[in-house]
């Protein structure tokens, strides 16, 4: 028996995340994916004339509507799952893992579980043998996927070894890396010198940014369609 062989480009359902200062309008942007539904940690988006979900309040709460969908067949009423937002989804699995309230959550999750911060794995497995699983199951089904995120300035680790700060998802590094590895893009949404939205769409000396379309530098939000940007374009030339 031979080894499944797939030649030429596959278009498949995009998996995004978007992260930024908060009121640079991630939100809005996301809005104008294709017939989004927003998983509403935030609260925060009565502004918005988009399809949501009531505030999730807790981690199990959430895990439970991704496991409804990944069940159901594909929602004839919207395509792309957004994830509002992806901090605050993590500080749900963090309080789950910690069991007590978010004043507490770093002692608690050095000392729960058994101490010696083992309350770290617990929360970052439920990331890895949870979340994403079902995430993964879903865009294979064919929703689009986005993770709306805040921005932070972090200490990272370059390839030669020495530390740099640069601008990323406000999110714990056990899971920042997850989620920036298994998407197809990480776009660092902001304001230019000129008050202008733009969107970095790969990595530079101040912030972290990938994508798998072939583009660098940054576009203002003016002169793209979100949904043309993430679209995979067969190469002329190949077949």
């Amino acid at each position: 028996m031979g080894i499944p062989i797939i030649s030429g480009v596959t278009p498949t359902a995009p998996k995004v995340l978007i992260y930024g200062l908060p009121g640079v309008g991630k939100s809005t942007l996301a809005a104008k994916l294709k017939r989004p539904l927003f998983l509403d940690f935030e609260g925060g988006l009565n502004y918005l004339d988009v399809k949501r979900t009531p505030q999730i309040e807790s981690f199990d709460e959430f895990i439970a509507d991704l496991l409804y969908m990944k069940k159901q067949p594909k929602s004839e009423n919207f395509d792309t799952i957004v994830i509002d937002s992806a901090d605050w989804m993590v500080r749900k699995a963090i309080e789950k893992a910690a069991g007590i309230d978010e004043r507490h959550l770093t002692e608690t999750l050095v000392k729960s579980n058994g101490g010696y911060g083992a309350g770290f794995e617990v929360y970052a497995n439920y990331i890895r043998t949870q979340v994403l699983p079902c995430l993964v199951d879903l865009n294979k089904k064919g929703y689009g996927i986005c993770m709306i995120a805040h921005a932070d300035k972090k200490k990272m680790m370059g390839a030669d070894g020495i530390d740099f700060e640069q601008i990323a998802p406000k999110i714990d590094a056990r899971t920042m890396n997850v989620f920036v590895e298994w998407v197809d893009n990480v776009f660092y949404l902001k304001k230019n010198d000129n008050g202008e939205r733009v969107l970095l769409l790969d990595s530079d000396d101040v912030a972290l940014a990938k994508n798998r379309l072939g583009k660098t530098g940054e576009v203002k939000l003016v002169d793209i369609d979100i949904n043309d940007l993430l679209t995979m374009q067969e190469k002329k030339g190949e077949k």
